[in-house]
């Protein structure tokens, strides 16, 4: 029986996806993105590993689209548009949150949290949103763009 497989992701370093499909079909390689000029990758930085791209089924003929990933399924580090995102979500908050000492020191550990699904994402989830309670939109957008599904629905109700 033969197994299903994943084709190469090209993915530019601010998280715009190229093309899911790289392997099947090589003539969509771009060098930089078209939307940000940001060189793309192909595999993770940290391991070498391939993004994962979309999924072929084996026998059904066809491939199944994947989101972008936030993580990289080998090594499990953050690719770069992720770290990219946790990285300026922490320093807007530290710098025109006027965050007090204890937000200060939980916020980056918050923000890591709520990108993924982890037992701490309701927690961070629910410190998060008193802070966006306290200082507005702007922090609600940040966080909102970084938070698993999970961590969206605990931050969307009471």
């Amino acid at each position: 029986m033969m197994a299903g497989y994943y084709d190469v992701r090209q993915v530019c370093e601010n998280g715009h996806q190229i093309t899911g499909v790289l392997r099947n079909n090589p003539s969509k390689s771009q060098d930089y993105c078209p939307t940000c000029g940001a060189k793309t990758l192909t595999k993770c930085v940290e391991c070498g590993d391939n993004i994962r791209g979309y999924y072929y089924h084996a026998g059904l003929g066809g491939a199944q689209p994947t989101p972008v990933p936030s993580y990289c399924h080998k090594c499990g580090k953050p690719y770069p548009w992720t770290q990219k995102k946790i990285s300026t979500a922490t320093q807007i908050f530290e710098e025109f949150g006027g965050l007090d000492e204890k937000e200060k020191r939980t916020i980056a550990a918050d923000i890591n949290n709520i990108a993924r699904d982890i037992p701490e994402t309701e927690l961070s989830a629910r410190r998060l949103k008193a802070i966006w309670e306290k200082y507005g939109p702007l922090a609600y957008n940040l966080i909102m763009e970084l938070a698993t599904k999970i961590a969206a629905q605990i931050l969307k109700n009471p």
